[in-house]
């Protein structure tokens, strides 16, 4: 086999593909090929299995309503790569440290941000075909042989967001610097990859006329409209639907926002991936010295809660939960059922919201220590380090749930102070969890935290859902409220530390 030629494009290409498989194969941690490899049968053979039901409900829906549904699954697809995509080009400009070795190189800073590009839009059809590819296999077995043609409407798709990720996330770097574009984007990429789930959520909130209304105009627009089913806006979902000029015509666009991209943010490129890295290295300048507080916990919680503050991408990460848990709560409020209640459809919902963020706190406070050995060696009682990192995630947590409180207050006044105090029942439970269960890893793992421990993840997620039923059955008046508390407390009580814990090792 011929070798590739050193600092061409293919081999830059080869080199970022490389990486991106290892990153991915890095998520299995220690499992060896072969499992991996069944895992992922496993989960393609399941997807199959789904995608011929879906294939089979849509056989007795119209055209026009085939269509919608295509055209939402587009729309879902390309906000997810436009995320993926800014993700990935922020993490380009941040992340890998070998831009300075690349640009000293006799390497065009063309062909390096192309290279990279291509990596991205490659991981973007890869995970998006992982989920899509049974739906086209199933319809083309089950007599919808045209469906095939999600294969290159995905590809085409990754194209366009790689290339809108690319210029969105230098737009960011140019308009507010290299120390906040990564925070901004990042949030930014949250947002647009959650539009589609926000939009579905925003309808279903409308009142019955109105939702009615949105949802016709969706699925039946008038000929010529600018949401007619033959005009470009519904391209995507025309080409996954296979239509002879929509496939072509999909993939040109692709291409072609992917090529204007590149070109337009190369000249750029290399000055924002120096200065992204002179701004990480740049310690900011000097900076006014500030008095310690009296007693070790008062400065053990201006240190914890100083670290959230300097960190908003984490805070944001976890409020997102929030903007996913509540619009479900407004729809059962809405729906006249025995949720119809606020205090019923939104007391649950904040009480495990509760858990989740006190949890999440708990860990970046415990487990994402980035002086774990400092703090082993220093003279301090181990309880009383761990209790004043405790107090200082009090704050936030109580800061987030005060607006949502004050409005149910002002709805059902019981039913607030009901769920105020499970509430806080599950904020602590979530807490001990975490607190018995240390797993040091880096703080940027916080999402991530509990693929180093499934049991304390399930621990964490049966304590703060047996929480929010004792919140429902409590605000109903119910003395069964008793039994999920219990339960909890049972929960609790199997995973307290038999003994002392040692001291943690260095973090990973």
């Amino acid at each position: 086999m011929t070798p590739l030629k050193s600092g061409g494009f293919v081999w830059l290409l080869a080199h970022d593909l490389r990486q991106s498989r290892r990153s991915f194969f890095s998520a299995f941690g220690k499992a060896g090929g072969f499992k991996i490899g069944a895992m992922l049968a496993s989960v393609i053979v399941a997807l199959h299995l789904v995608a011929a039901g879906v294939v089979a409900g849509l056989g007795g829906v119209a055209p026009d309503g085939v269509a919608a549904w295509f055209a939402a699954g587009a729309l879902a697809t390309l906000t997810w790569m436009v995320a993926q995509g800014l993700t990935g080009a922020m993490r380009t400009i941040y992340a890998r440290g070998d831009f300075d070795l690349l640009f000293a190189s006799p390497i065009a800073p063309s062909a390096v941000l192309a290279s990279r590009a291509l990596a991205i839009a490659a991981e973007g059809a890869a995970s998006a075909l992982l989920l899509l590819a049974p739906l086209a296999d199933m319809g083309a077995l089950l007599g919808h042989p045209s469906w095939l043609a999600i294969y290159p409407a995905i590809c085409a798709t990754a194209f366009a967001g790689a290339g809108l990720g690319l210029a969105l996330a230098l737009g960011l770097f140019l308009a507010f610097g290299p120390r906040r574009a990564r925070l901004f984007s990042q949030i930014a990429a949250t947002l647009i990859g959650a539009s589609f789930v926000f939009g579905a959520q925003v309808i279903n909130m409308l009142p019955a006329h109105a939702r009615e209304a949105a949802l016709d105009m969706l699925t039946r627009s008038a000929p010529g409209s600018w949401l007619a089913h033959d005009g470009l806006l519904y391209l995507p979902a025309r080409a996954a639907l296979g239509e002879p000029k929509a496939v072509p015509l999909w993939a040109l666009s692709g291409l072609a926002i992917f090529t204007v991209a590149v070109v337009a943010c190369a000249p750029v490129f290399a000055s924002a991936a120096a200065s992204a890295s002179g701004s990480a290295a740049s310690g900011g300048g000097r900076r006014a010295e500030r008095a310690f507080r009296s007693g070790l916990r008062a400065n053990l919680r201006a240190k914890e809660r100083r670290l959230v503050l300097r960190d908003p991408w984490l805070l944001s990460q976890i409020l997102m939960q929030i903007l996913y848990t509540l619009p479900m709560s407004v729809v059962l409020w809405r729906s006249g059922t025995i949720a119809g209640s606020p205090a019923i459809a939104f007391g649950p919902a904040i009480v495990a919201i509760t858990a989740q963020m006190a949890g999440a706190l708990a860990w970046v406070a415990l487990s994402g220590e980035d002086a774990p050995d400092f703090l082993a060696t220093a003279p301090i009682d181990r309880r009383d380090l761990d209790r004043g990192k405790l107090e200082a995630m009090a704050l936030p947590i109580l800061a987030v749930l005060a607006l949502p409180l004050l409005g149910l207050a002002l709805a059902a006044p019981f039913g607030a102070l009901t769920t105020l105090a499970f509430s806080l029942g599950a904020g602590a439970s979530a807490a001990l969890v975490n607190l018995w269960r240390q797993a040091p890893a880096p703080r940027r793992m916080v999402l991530r935290r509990h693929s180093q421990s499934k049991l304390v993840g399930l621990i964490e997620h049966v304590v703060s859902f047996l929480w929010a039923i004792a919140c429902a059955l409590a605000i109903f008046g119910s003395w069964t409220a008793l039994i999920p508390l219990a339960l909890a407390a049972f929960a609790l009580w199997l995973n307290r530390p038999r003994r002392t814990p040692p001291m943690r090792a260095a973090a990973a």
